[in-house]
């Protein structure tokens, strides 16, 4: 094994430690279930040379019960520790697909926007499970047969040590199949698994977009393409299934022979006088119980290889860090109480080729209302995300009251914001629930409080069951604008410190957003708000407007201001009001 190989074997065993009590007294059944194999064959020898070749018919009737009362027993102690294992293993795949969930809800941004939700929901459902082969084999497997093989082997020599050496003849060219399989299997199964992400991303991205795929009429595109992955995955299965089986059959054939040489070997023996017919019996069975744990050690270290390749892509991500590092005793910030201050933010994405934030300069006091407008691309929505700390700047510095948002406490500085983005989010559940899923213990009156302010209510009340009634998964029985509304609800419901509108209202009509920001301005008049749109005339009434473009604040005042001395904010706006449609630009 590699030294890798190695590190993921031992990593994977430490999931095992709650279990340690159990899976000893597991592995205690099984190897008492060694003992009474090896009990029954001394009793066959017995029933052989003593009963049936003597005739004693009492003495056939007593081993014969005894025999029966082994096989009872050794039932009984297969049937509890399987059992045993069974249960092991459910509860490891519990606490190992636990721990990797919990592991990709705290991982940064940066590792979602790189990893498709095909690969991570392989990972928690497949790569998971398998990986429990490491664990659960080599104490229900490996601890059994690598006492069984010990015990047969000095059975076998007790019996006849000539033979005996010709029966461990099978080792070399056994142990040689083993490593001949071994790189077959690890390159298989990881195409296996990569082409099984593949698939479940194509089927998760077209299932969520199937408006999308119906507007085009990609239908049948979508199921060649759909067909050709389950194709591709059918292959690369059946090759996986080849590189492991193909090593059954030659065991078998060595098994085989194995027993072929032992009894020509054993009837000369018998012939010579050497040897009792029931010794030669026994010897021969013992034979075949000794190459059936060798089968079975081979079958183990396979499927161990394959576990290996899973271990490997879940310690992965099990021992990936965050980008975005929560200080271990942040500074728990309750209230905003003056200041935001962005110094020189340089800010560019992982997978990035440019800087999409440069130099940024920024103060937002509390209370103040300021509005970002450009073009798309311009970093508007970056600076959102720096302020909610999904990202850390490259260069610069972020704080809120003096305080570098590095050393806050991570969930207490978002608890401070209310968000409502432009892709709304909605899980499928009520509507109620959709609304409160910020704040779960809020009443049913203040659901309804802030989807009244957010232009909700209305369109609510004439669902079939009102605030109970259930929306689908992303919320597709909603139009565009009303998930917007139930996002933006959402948001003004944890009556936050500091509110942001990220193109909230984008698929509303402008006089209906118009109400409504008048209604958020009347109702959380001297709360800081942060507004992102596209439609100037929105944002004309804020305190302050900034214009970006190229992730530079290029021009900076309130509206009046800017229209009487600005050059791009006044063409932009003129734009939008000489058309007297909603721009975007």
């Amino acid at each position: 094994m590699k030294r890798d190989s190695l590190y993921n074997f031992w990593a994977t065993l430490k999931f095992g430690r709650p279990y340690v009590s159990r899976l000893l007294l597991a592995s205690g059944l099984n190897l008492a279930t060694v003992a009474a194999d090896l009990a029954f064959l001394y009793l066959l020898k017995r029933l052989i040379d003593t009963g049936i070749t003597a005739q004693n018919l009492a003495l056939m009737k007593w081993i014969a019960l005894e025999a029966l009362g082994i096989l009872l027993i050794r039932s009984v102690l297969g049937y509890v520790s399987g059992y045993l294992f069974t249960y092991i293993e459910g509860r490891m795949a519990n606490d190992i697909q636990d721990a990797l969930y919990a592991r990709i809800q705290h991982l940064s941004m940066d590792f979602h926007t790189e990893n498709s939700t095909g690969n991570l929901i392989t990972l928690i459902f497949y790569y998971a499970h398998d990986m429990l082969q490491i664990i659960t084999s080599l104490s229900g497997t490996l601890v059994k047969e690598l006492f069984r093989i010990p015990a047969l082997i000095i059975f076998l020599f007790s019996l006849h040590p000539g033979l005996a050496v010709f029966a461990l003849l099978v080792f070399p060219p056994a142990l040689f199949t083993i490593r001949l399989f071994r790189n077959l299997i690890t390159r298989t199964t990881r195409r296996s698994y990569d082409i099984l992400s593949q698939l479940y991303t194509k089927a998760e991205l077209t299932l969520s977009h199937m408006e999308t795929v119906k507007t085009f009429a990609k239908e049948q595109e979508e199921i060649e393409h759909f067909q050709h992955l389950n194709k591709e995955m059918l292959s690369r299965s059946l090759q996986e299934y080849k590189a492991s089986a193909l090593a059954g059959p030659v065991i078998q054939l060595l098994k085989m022979l194995g027993v072929t040489l032992l009894v020509f070997l054993g009837t000369r023996e018998v012939a010579q006088g050497e040897l009792s017919i029931g010794g030669l019996t026994t010897f021969i069975a013992s034979a075949y119980y000794f190459y059936g744990s060798l089968s079975t050690i081979t079958s183990w270290y396979l499927s161990l290889i394959a576990g290996l390749v899973s271990a490997e892509a879940v310690l992965e991500v099990l021992k990936t860090e965050p980008t975005v590092l929560p200080p271990s005793n942040g500074l728990i910030l309750p209230m905003f109480e003056k200041k935001i201050v962005l110094r020189d933010v340089v800010f560019r994405y992982p997978t990035g080729a440019k800087d999409v934030l440069n130099k940024i300069n920024l103060g937002i006091t509390k209370g103040e209302t300021i509005a970002i407008v450009g073009h798309s691309g311009s970093g508007k929505s970056t600076i959102i995300k720096i302020l909610l700390r999904l990202y850390d700047p490259g260069k610069g510095t972020v704080s809120i009251d003096g305080h570098n948002l590095a050393n806050l406490n991570l969930p207490a500085l978002r608890r401070l914001y209310g968000v409502a983005p432009q892709d709304p989010g909605i899980f499928q559940d009520s509507v109620a629930a959709a609304i409160a899923y910020g704040r779960l213990s809020a009443s049913l009156e203040k659901i309804q409080a802030a989807a009244r302010i957010a232009g909700a209510h209305e369109f609510i009340i004439n669902l079939p069951q009102g605030y109970d009634t259930l929306i689908g998964e992303r919320g597709v029985k909603l139009s565009g604008g009303e998930k917007q509304r139930l996002a933006l609800a959402r948001a003004l419901l944890r009556t936050p410190q500091i509110l942001i509108l990220d193109e909230a209202l984008s698929s509303v009509d402008a006089p209906t957003e118009k109400a409504i920001l008048q209604r958020i301005t009347t109702r959380f008049r001297g709360r800081t708000t942060i507004l992102i749109s596209h439609r100037l005339a929105s944002v004309a009434h804020a305190d302050r407007i900034l214009a970006m473009e190229g992730g530079v604040i290029i021009e900076e005042g309130d509206h009046h201001k800017l229209m009487a001395e600005s050059t791009k904010y006044r063409e932009w706006y003129l734009v939008q009001q000489s058309e007297k449609l909603d721009i975007q630009i």
